[in-house]
C-alpha cells in the first residue's frame, strides 16, 4: 500500500482543528479521529494518506464562511480507514531507514568539515523540529563537539506559541533593530504582497549576514526541503557560493559561507509522520490547523489561515485590521473597487483592482454577472475580459487593455464578434501612437466615466 500522491502534502488532523471545521460546517457532522488535510483556502479532508479519493472538499471564503464544494462521503461506506497508529506502523521501516540516512550524512560532513562553524537556524516550526532531532543524533555519535549555536531570527510577526517553543529549547534569539509593526509605521503602512515581499530580506536573510563574520567558513544548517517551492526544488544537501552562482544565477552569501540542509529531500507527510514516530514535540500553531509556522500575518496566507489568526490570536488580528485600515487609506485603496472589509479579508494581499481580481476568475455565470454589475455594463461585454489575450501576441491582457480596444475598436455587442483586444505594444504599433498617448487617453476615457474602465 502506497502513499497517494494527492496527499504528499497532508498534515493530521488534531483535535482543535477538527472542532473547528465541524463548527464551520455543521451538516458534515463528526469528522473520525485520524483524518487528513491538504490546501490552502480549499480543503480536502483523506480518511488516511492511502485514499486517492477526499472525504469531503470544503472552500474558507474572504470572511472566513466555510462552504462544502464536494461531498464523498457516501463513497466511504464500506472503506477501513487505516489509523494514524497503523499508518505509522506501516511506514516506520521506511521513515526509519530514511532518518538514520539523514543522521549519518550529517555525521561524515560534520567529520569531513570540523573547522566549519554550524549556525543552526530554526523557525520554531515542524521542518526546523525535525531537522534538530536529526541533528542531536548525529551529535551523540561524534568525539567532537560543532562549533556554532542555535539561532532564532525574530521577525517579531510570530507568535507566543513559537516564542514559548523557542525559549524552552534554550535558542539564541537574534532581535531586528526595529519591530515589524515599526518598520510597517515608519513606510506608512506600505503592507507587503505576495509581488513585494521585502519583509523576509529584511528580517531573516539580511539579518543572519548582519550577525556572523563574513571571512570566518561559515554554515548555515536550515530545516529546508525540495518540495517547499520552485525555487527550493533545486537545492541539495549541501550549497556554498558556487553552487548558487551555477544552480540558481547568483548567491545573497558572503563567498566564505554554505548552507546545508539535512532533510532537503524529505516530503511533507513524511515530516508529519516521523514528528508523530519520534515523538517530536509539535508547535500548538499546527494543532489549531495552521499548515505552516511563520509570520502570523503575510501576503501568502490563505483565508482558512485568517480564519485561524481571528479566531486564535484575536489581539493581533485586532492590531492587524487597525494597521491595515490605514493603509487601505493612505493609499486610496477604495480607488480599486474594494470596501474595506474585503480590503481587511484579503484583498490586501495582491493590490490589484476588484475588476482585475474578478476578470482573472473562471468565467462562471456568476463571476459574468458579478463584473457586469460592478461596471456597469452588459453581461455579453463583460464576458470579453475573462482570460483576454492579445490577438496579435498572445500576451494577456489587463482591464486597461481590454477596455482600450473596445472603447477605440467598437463594442460589437450583441452580435458575433471573432476580434481579440490587443496589448498596449500592439496597441500602439498598429495604430501609431505612442505608448505615453495611450496611457493619457486611457485616463482621459476613465476619468469622463467611461464604464470599460
Amino acid at each position: 500500500m502506497n502513499i497517494s500522491k494527492k496527499c504528499q502534502k497532508a498534515k493530521p488532523i488534531f483535535d482543535p482543528e477538527r472542532q473547528m471545521i465541524e463548527e464551520k460546517l455543521p451538516e458534515i457532522g463528526r469528522i473520525p479521529d485520524g483524518c487528513w488535510i491538504v490546501g490552502g483556502s480549499i480543503k480536502y479532508i483523506y480518511l488516511d494518506i492511502y485514499s486517492d479519493t477526499y472525504w469531503v472538499k470544503f472552500k474558507c471564503e474572504n470572511g472566513g464562511k466555510f462552504v462544502i464544494l464536494k461531498d464523498n462521503r457516501h463513497e466511504f461506506s464500506d472503506y477501513k480507514q487505516m489509523s494514524i497508529e497503523e499508518t505509522i506502523a506501516h511506514e516506520k521501516e521506511r521513515l526509519e531507514k530514511y532518518y538514520d540516512f539523514c543522521v549519518n550524512r550529517l555525521v561524515d560532513f560534520i567529520k569531513s568539515h570540523p573547522d566549519y562553524i554550524y549556525i543552526r537556524s530554526h523557525s520554531g516550526g515542524k521542518d526546523s523540529n525535525l531537522m534538530r532531532s536529526v541533528w542531536l543524533d548525529a551529535e551523540q555519535r561524534l568525539d567532537f563537539p560543532p562549533k556554532g549555536e542555535w539561532i532564532f531570527y525574530n521577525t517579531t510577526n510570530e507568535t507566543a506559541d513559537v516564542y514559548k517553543d523557542i525559549k524552552a529549547m534554550g535558542i539564541r534569539i537574534i532581535n531586528p533593530d526595529k519591530p515589524w509593526r515599526k518598520w510597517l509605521e515608519g513606510n506608512n503602512y506600505m503592507f507587503p504582497t505576495v509581488v513585494r515581499r521585502s519583509c523576509c530580506t529584511t528580517y531573516k536573510e539580511g539579518a543572519g549576514k548582519k550577525q556572523f563574520d563574513h571571512n570566518k567558513p561559515i554554515c548555515m544548517v536550515m530545516g529546508i526541503r525540495n518540495t517547499e517551492s520552485i525555487k527550493r526544488s533545486q537545492y541539495e544537501f549541501y550549497m556554498d557560493y558556487k553552487f548558487d552562482v551555477l544552480h540558481l544565477g547568483s548567491s545573497n552569501l558572503p563567498k566564505k559561507w554554505s548552507k546545508l540542509a539535512p532533510i532537503i529531500e524529505c516530503e511533507t507527510v513524511d515530516v508529519w509522520l516521523l514528528t508523530l514516530l519520534k515523538e517530536i514535540h509539535i508547535n500548538r500553531r499546527y494543532k489549531l490547523g495552521s499548515m505552516r509556522v511563520g509570520c502570523v500575518i503575510c501576503p501568502f496566507s490563505s483565508n482558512y489561515a485568517d480564519e485561524i489568526t481571528k479566531t486564535h490570536y484575536k489581539e493581533q488580528w485586532r492590531w492587524f485590521a487597525e494597521a491595515i485600515t490605514k493603509n487601505y487609506n493612505n493609499y486610496n485603496s477604495a480607488a480599486l473597487g474594494w470596501s474595506l472589509q474585503e480590503w481587511i479579508s484579503g484583498a490586501w494581499k495582491r493590490m490589484e483592482s476588484k475588476n482585475h481580481s474578478i476578470a482573472h476568475r473562471k468565467p462562471t455565470p456568476e463571476n459574468i454577472k458579478l463584473l457586469a454589475d460592478i461596471k456597469g455594463i452588459s453581461e455579453d461585454m463583460a464576458k470579453k475580459y475573462f482570460g483576454a489575450t492579445c490577438g496579435t501576441c498572445g500576451k494577456r491582457c489587463n482591464e486597461v487593455e481590454v477596455a482600450m480596444f473596445y472603447k477605440v475598436f467598437g463594442r460589437f455587442e450583441g452580435v458575433e464578434d471573432h476580434r481579440k483586444p490587443l496589448c498596449v505594444k500592439c496597441f500602439c504599433a498598429q495604430t501609431g501612437i505612442s505608448t505615453h498617448d495611450y496611457w493619457v487617453k486611457a485616463k482621459e476615457f476613465s476619468e469622463e466615466g467611461c464604464p470599460l474602465f
